[in-house]
């Protein structure tokens, strides 16, 4: 729905005389064209169904990098509807070159195809314009300085199709799409996992850190302090170098990761891994930049890391020092070479939420992650997350790897209140097979769903319900899954085992800040 503004007449419709609890019941089975003539009627329609029509349609509202739509965001929020509107999503479309030569006429269009590629050249060129010379900042920081409810940013890379009203045929697109195809006869750019994107691969990660570090910019020049910022992504995902905050844009943005409650964050390990100091010896520090980003966001409430193309080594290096206890204050004096210091630990000391998934990790690391939090942590969910067996097992011995975590989970005692599971896995050696993880009860067997007072039932019911398919032993080395149709594929580790995690880690070693 391009259009926000509301064009009623001064004429009275016989609608005004229908109680306003039955005219939004009415309402509610409308599709969203059918409600907007039912707005425009009259003027005392409009007025009585601005309340509803605002909470519906621009509480939460998707815009994309254009001057076209962050322009009408602009416009909301010097609107009546800003006071509505307190989740902002950026869609990661854009214009793009190649269309040129691929312009259609969508049904019905009658425009000339020449004016459409001039309207194409327009919205490419502006586009280019808008990004390069800092616009699209300067447009965001002035809409949100106007959001005094805003409360949550999110950045993603698909099209919604939950919202109620049209359900499920209608995706809900960043504001404006419908009118730049309109216009143009073309289709916006949008990030896929199959394709090069725009014949220029190698500008995604690049253009995702841009759009990740400019909103944080944004929010700090316009003096907006969200609680929650969200990175939800489905066919990309962000590098290390995003999370850099450099000098002088850092009195902007540190004040609005000080301020943040919840942290959605889809990441990689594509970018090269910077070498830190270790013993006087040069170490990978996997995720480095997201360490020091991390530690400026310390008051999370909720923290959700979705690792995507990360080795086992990788991600397991980064859940070891998310697991590692504060080491006592010293001064950190200057490196003894040429290499910067390992990011010390970082310790949330509200965290009541952690969500943890796509990756393969250490039983006993998951554990001590679950031990350093367990004071505050009220809510833990897994998805697609697969348990590392170390040692090798041979065929037909029958290993529970989760029903153990389980059980040791029970012996420290936790004060959960919500536990989600699913899609989960075990990895075992001798040779490397994966087994899926089911739960006996569950309306579907791959996901497990508990809400309770009494987690100590709750985990003994886990492990109960547990089963284990060994239908096959599927060998990871002969296993194959398509990204693009199946939805366990990031369920199943890379390949690889022996460089999943160093044998032997211990808890003293989890609790050592020096690794």
């Amino acid at each position: 729905m391009d259009t926000y503004m509301v064009d009623g007449d001064n004429a009275q419709s016989p609608l005004t005389s229908i109680p306003l609890e039955v005219l939004l019941q009415v309402t509610s089975h409308l599709t969203t064209p059918e409600y907007g003539s039912l707005r425009r009627t009259c003027k005392a329609i409009e007025a009585s169904l601005f309340n509803a029509f605002s909470r519906e349609f621009f509480t939460k509202r998707q815009f994309m990098l254009t001057e076209f739509s962050l322009q009408a965001l602009v416009d909301i929020s010097k609107s009546r509807l800003s006071t509505s509107m307190k989740h902002v999503i950026l869609g990661l479309e854009r214009p793009y070159s190649n269309s040129f030569s691929h312009i259609t006429r969508p049904s019905g269009n009658q425009t000339d195809p020449d004016l459409q590629q001039n309207g194409l050249l327009q919205e490419y060129v502006g586009h280019m314009v808008l990004i390069s010379t800092g616009q699209d900042v300067e447009m965001l920081a002035e809409a949100f300085s106007n959001l005094g409810n805003l409360d949550r940013i999110e950045i993603r890379d698909f099209y919604s199709r939950t919202r109620r009203r049209d359900y499920p045929n209608i995706e809900w697109k960043s504001y404006g799409v419908s009118t730049f195809e309109q216009i143009t006869g073309s289709q916006l750019e949008r990030p896929r996992r199959t394709h090069i994107f725009g014949s220029r691969s190698d500008e995604l990660p690049e253009r995702l850190s841009r759009i990740f570090l400019n909103t944080l910019r944004a929010l700090g020049k316009a003096d907006a302090r969200p609680k929650h910022f969200e990175v939800i992504l489905r066919e990309t995902s962000l590098h290390d170098h995003a999370f850099i905050i450099p000098k002088y844009t850092e009195h902007l943005v540190q004040p609005v990761l000080a301020n943040l409650r919840t942290l959605f964050l889809d990441i990689n390990c594509d970018s090269p891994v910077v070498r830190v100091e270790a013993d006087n010896q040069p170490r990978q520090c996997p995720s480095y930049l997201l360490r020091i980003f991390l530690s400026k966001v310390t008051d999370l409430e909720y923290l959700r890391l979705n690792f995507h193309s990360y080795p086992r080594d990788s991600s397991n290096d980064f859940l070891l020092w998310l697991a590692m206890q504060v080491p006592t204050p010293t001064p950190n004096g200057p490196s003894r070479t040429l290499y910067p210091n390992a990011p010390l630990p970082v310790e949330f000391h509200n965290l009541q939420q952690l969500d943890i998934g796509m990756t393969a990790i250490n039983p006993e690391l998951m554990v001590e992650i679950v031990r350093k939090y367990r004071a505050t942590l009220r809510s833990i969910s897994f998805h697609k997350v697969s348990l590392w067996q170390t040692e090798p097992v041979q065929r037909g011995e029958k290993v529970d790897l989760w029903g153990e975590f389980f059980a040791k989970l029970s012996k420290l005692y936790l004060n959960l209140s919500r536990v989600n599971m699913s899609f989960l896995s075990q990895v075992l050696l001798g040779p490397e097979r994966i087994q899926q993880i089911q739960f006996e009860g569950s309306r579907v067997p791959a996901i497990r769903k508990w809400a309770g007072t009494d987690i100590q039932s709750g985990l003994r019911d886990f492990i109960s319900e547990i089963k284990v398919d060994r239908s096959g032993d599927v060998d990871s080395e002969n296993s194959e899954s398509d990204d693009s149709d199946s939805e366990l594929s990031d369920s199943f580790p890379p390949r690889n085992p022996s460089r999943f995690f160093p044998r032997g880690i211990s808890r003293a070693r989890a609790r050592n800040p020096v690794v």
